[in-house]
């Protein structure tokens, strides 16, 4: 059943206002999400809890025949939206975009190719984190930069995000639920984060902020 989020109400004004800026492809969108990792753990709360960020999903998009679009991974899937369609059922309201500094048409066209790519392919989403063949929202826009050769950084271990104790929980827990269902947390791989102006995607030198919406 369809529930309509905080910006269902305005999204077209939101739409709007985007048209009129304008948004462009490989231009990433930062937002608050709540997309749940092994049972329903609320991995992207906790993440943006620790990392002190208002944001935790990362989403790229793609400007079409004079449309616009979120090329957006979650729960799910890989999807390709309308802006307008996107905003129908966020969790929360605020949200940025940064664009790649002196962008040149070369680094456009290059983007361009890489998030259709990343379409044709199709990934399912990686629920855990942690599994090579799919993708969670910011291990999708990393990689379509990467494709550029445009390293955006924001990976870390897990224990360099949250708290010693927390950490720990998460080694306890990934004991039985590996045991038992064969699914886990990442401890010892790379995580994307969005982060903050400080550690995290957003702190990459090769991006600015140049669009910012409170609601």
């Amino acid at each position: 059943m369809f529930k309509p989020g905080p910006l269902y109400q305005i999204r077209k004004e939101i739409t709007a206002k985007l048209k009129d800026f304008p948004l462009e492809t490989g231009d990433i969108v930062y937002n608050a999400a709540d997309v749940a990792g092994p049972f329903n753990i609320p991995f992207s709360k906790l993440i943006q809890f620790f990392t002190k960020s208002p944001y935790s999903h990362g989403t790229v998009i793609l400007v079409e025949d004079g449309e616009t679009y979120a090329i957006d991974v979650s729960d799910w899937g890989t999807r390709k939206l309308r802006i307008v369609d996107w905003f129908d059922n966020w969790y929360m309201t605020d949200f940025c975009v940064y664009r790649l500094k002196n962008k040149t048409k070369q680094d456009e066209n290059c983007l361009e190719k890489s998030i259709r790519q990343f379409l044709e392919d199709d990934p399912s989403y990686d629920f855990n984190f942690n599994d090579p063949k799919a993708f969670y929202c910011t291990e999708s826009v990393k990689t379509i930069y990467l494709n550029c050769g445009l390293d955006l950084g924001g990976a870390y271990i897990l224990k360099d995000i949250v708290p010693w104790w927390f950490y720990y929980m998460i080694l306890v827990g990934n004991f039985f639920t590996s045991r038992f269902t064969g699914s886990s947390l990442p401890t010892d791989i790379p995580i994307n984060i969005v982060g903050n102006s400080q550690k995290g995607m957003m702190a990459s030198k090769l991006t600015e902020r140049v669009f910012e919406f409170k609601y």
